[in-house]
């Protein structure tokens, strides 16, 4: 690059505390440059700027040592009027104009506030090379007085949008970047040589300095900058006495060489003592510029001695803030009173961090917490929940879900834990005084406590309701919180549950009431807990299978009007589906019964039966007593008078094979109402059970041969040896030879339990139809 086109830019970059370049910083932080071999071997000498000796011919500004003796030059200055004198700063080669803004100092804060910082990464970025933008941003901010001045600045390549044009912009309307109508190309390395002749820019030349850098000649262009700059004292060059005007300036070398310029050195004591300076995890104390990062980059008052040291009389300490993912442990100092500027969204796997918690298992995100104390943070993952649409809640005894109930802590605790495909135990205390070992819900709150879910530290009070607030709080955990404001009028930014109760809301989980308010300390009804949960999951349910489901899976105290009937039925029956856009069409669906089933009463054999919504004659169970499918009574009866079948009794008997089931009728044509359903076993895949519209034939009290016996009898297919019976006896009923049920096992016949089809022979008369498919 040519010095005439270049001028010179600022000074450091990287993560420097200047608010107008976070998106550089993003996209630098993990890239750190080679470390320069002599640096660390001349702790004095490694700090200084370069420039490009291999084109002498760029820096024009430098090219005029004989200038400043011209006798007729002071006479500029006495006469600003002069037409003749505005064409003096488009001439190359007449210094006076650029130095003009110099022969007064450009002045620069003499707070001694911090003017650099480190990257997100928790470096300082020591070995990094700046751009001009960079070092432009940092310079601006360094100014005393940040007005525009009245050059004008006609780079090609800065614009308006760019982040650092204010910082461009001024520093060429001031003088200090010469524009030379050509591009300023921000993104370009600035050198050491670059970077002297800016910061010679800010207080003139002085031509009667003297180098004797091997690489810097007399006659080169920089001479004058880099000698104004050795006799300064700013910079002394390598131990080779070479200067290395053309090696991109570094960030060490940068503070170093700028807190020289602002005269600020580190308090030898402080720097010695303290125990709470923000340091860099590339910066130990062993280093060359160590010091100088440490005094350019902590806010602090300082007082200048007499010997050239400098007091810090206090200064902004910094705390380790350490953030836990990827199987590794970072520690970051940030300053107090201010917020760490980054943390990681993802890990080192590209894995989605969910939320960042403390020690103890409550979220808490560092970015939103000025830093006050050293802090950890844990890096959480959202665990996965179940897909399979199975029953999460159960109601209670005689057939009540309790809509209304409060959900105690315990409870919500449970079902959560029900929906975890990993129950396994985490990291987190999960000790409570009031959660008893062998309590029915302490495996359920121990682990949600140890994997982040519930916070300890007190009790966990089980059978108290669970509030709004505290249900949302425990469910957002499933999701990153959401950035936006609340909705509702009682729920403001200081609310404890904000992010909770926003995020839950963001996502369409739950809502307010019609008064705009959330209520967050209302306990949390079982109707609503489903009603999350279920959108939590997906689950939208069947609503016309929901209609039709009958008693053996509602409850009794949930009308199919009821505003969370469908809610309720999605959650307390388990189901296989397919989705029909947004809604769901279910195949199957079932109760989850604790209890184990007894084969010898229909009651509790069809009440735990599994729910199909295709009707076919076609067995389609496992030929075990664990297969007990079903339809609703809704089918059932939809079935029957869609098909127009008639009796000339006011009964009708249907016998499916897809189900083995008998189904009683009761009713007349298109107007047939469910009375009773039994289990049977109609005849094997050998001899099947003939399918078909027939009717009852006659009924005989029972069979006794030789090698069985049953009893009674009831038969259908007239002239035929088919008909209703109980399971197979020992001769003269001796004992129950055969008591399998509930799939394809006989000749032809239905088995039935005794008691079964001791009402169809009791009730149903002579001429019922029998529907067999």
């Amino acid at each position: 690059m040519k010095w005439s086109k270049r001028a010179a830019a600022a000074i450091l970059a990287g993560a420097m505390a200047v608010s107008m370049m976070p998106q550089v910083w993003a996209a630098e932080e993990e890239n750190s440059l080679p470390e320069q071999e002599t640096t660390a071997q001349q702790p004095v000498q490694a700090e200084e700027q370069t420039v490009q000796p291999e084109t002498p011919e760029t820096p024009e500004t430098p090219e005029q040592p004989k200038t400043p003796e011209t006798p007729e030059q002071p006479k500029t200055p006495e006469q600003p009027e002069t037409p003749e004198q505005p064409e003096t700063p488009e001439t190359p080669e007449t210094p006076e104009t650029p130095d003009k803004p110099q022969q007064e100092p450009v002045a620069l804060r003499t707070d001694h506030s911090a003017f650099m910082s480190g990257y997100p990464n928790g470096k300082f970025g020591v070995n990094d090379s700046l751009t001009w933008a960079q070092t432009s941003v940092v310079l601006y901010q360094l100014l005393a007085d940040q007005s525009m001045g009245d050059l004008p600045c006609t780079y090609t390549d800065v614009k308006e949008t760019d982040w650092f044009y204010q910082a461009v912009t001024t520093l060429a309307s001031r003088g200090i970047l010469t524009d030379a109508g050509g591009a300023f190309h921000p993104n370009d390395t600035i050198t050491r040589g670059d970077f002297v002749c800016l910061m010679v820019r800010l207080v003139g030349v002085d031509e009667n300095a003297v180098s004797s850098f091997s690489d810097v000649a007399q006659s080169d262009p920089i001479y004058p900058s880099v000698s104004t700059a050795a006799q300064r004292g700013w910079i002394s060059g390598y131990s080779d006495g070479t200067f290395r005007p053309n090696a991109a300036l570094t960030r060490a070398e940068s503070v170093v060489v700028f807190g020289r310029v602002l005269d600020r050195k580190m308090d030898t004591k402080v720097l010695q003592q303290a125990q709470d300076l923000r340091e860099f995890v590339d910066v130990p104390a062993s280093h060359w510029a160590y010091g100088a990062v440490l005094e350019a980059s902590i806010d602090h008052d300082g007082a200048a001695n007499e010997d050239g040291t400098e007091t810090w009389n206090s200064y902004t300490p910094s705390y380790p803030i350490s953030l836990t993912y990827s199987g590794k442990t970072v520690t970051r100092n940030i300053y107090q009173g201010t917020k760490p500027y980054h943390v990681p969204e993802k890990d080192d796997g590209g894995k989605d961090i969910t939320h960042w918690m403390t020690p103890n298992g409550v979220v808490a995100d560092p970015l939103d917490r000025p830093v006050s104390a050293a802090a950890a943070y844990v890096a959480w993952y959202a665990p996965k929940l179940m897909t399979a649409h199975n029953q999460y809640i159960s109601g209670y005894g005689k057939n009540q879900f309790g809509p209304q109930d409060s959900l105690t802590r315990a409870q919500a605790c449970a079902i959560l834990y029900g929906l975890l495909t990993d129950q396994s135990y985490g990291s987190y205390p999960c000790d409570f005084p009031d959660v008893p070992a062998g309590a029915w819900y302490e495996k359920a709150v121990k682990t949600l406590a140890s994997r982040g879910f519930v916070a300890t530290g007190e009790a966990f009070e089980p059978n108290q309701p669970m509030t709004r607030a505290e249900f949302v709080e425990m469910v957002s955990r499933l999701v990153a919180y959401t950035d936006r404001d609340s909705q509702f009028t009682d729920v403001g930014a200081d609310d404890p549950y904000y992010h909770a109760i926003v995020t839950a809301a963001a996502q369409g989980w739950i809502g307010g009431f019609g008064d705009g308010t959330f209520r967050p300390n209302e306990p949390l009804t079982r109707t609503q807990a489903v009603t999350v949960y279920n959108k939590i999951l997906g689950r939208t349910g069947d609503k016309t299978t929901e209609q039709q489901m009958d008693e053996r899976y509602t409850f009794g105290d949930v009308s199919k009007g009821f505003w969370g009937y469908q809610a309720i039925m999605e959650a307390a029956t388990t189901h296989t589906y397919k989705k029909n856009g947004d809604a769901e069409a279910w195949s199957e669906y079932t109760h989850k019964y604790t209890e184990s089933v007894s084969w010898e009463s229909s009651t509790s054999v069809v009440a735990a039966s599994k729910i199909t919504n295709k009707i076919t004659s076609t067995y389609s169970g496992d030929y075990t007593q664990k297969y007990n499918m079903d339809y609703s009574t809704g089918l059932k009866e939809s079935y029957i008078n869609g098909k127009g079948y008639s009796s000339k009794t006011k009964y009708l008997v249907w016998v499916s094979r897809q189900n083995q089931k008998v189904y009683v009728f009761s009713g007349s044509k298109q107007n047939w109402k469910l009375t009773k359903t039994f289990i049977c076993g109609t005849g094997k895949d050998s001899t099947p059970t003939p399918t078909g519209v027939t009717y009852i034939t006659y009924r005989e009290k029972g069979w006794n041969h030789d090698t069985y016996s049953c009893k009674p009898v009831v038969r259908f297919y007239p002239n035929t040896g088919y008909a209703f019976h109980s399971r197979l006896y020992y001769p003269n009923y001796n004992g129950l030879k055969d008591k399998r049920i509930g799939f394809p096992i006989s000749a032809g016949c239905v088995r039935m339990l005794d008691t079964d089809i001791t009402y169809l022979y009791k009730n149903i008369p002579n001429n019922s139809t029998v529907v067999i498919y």
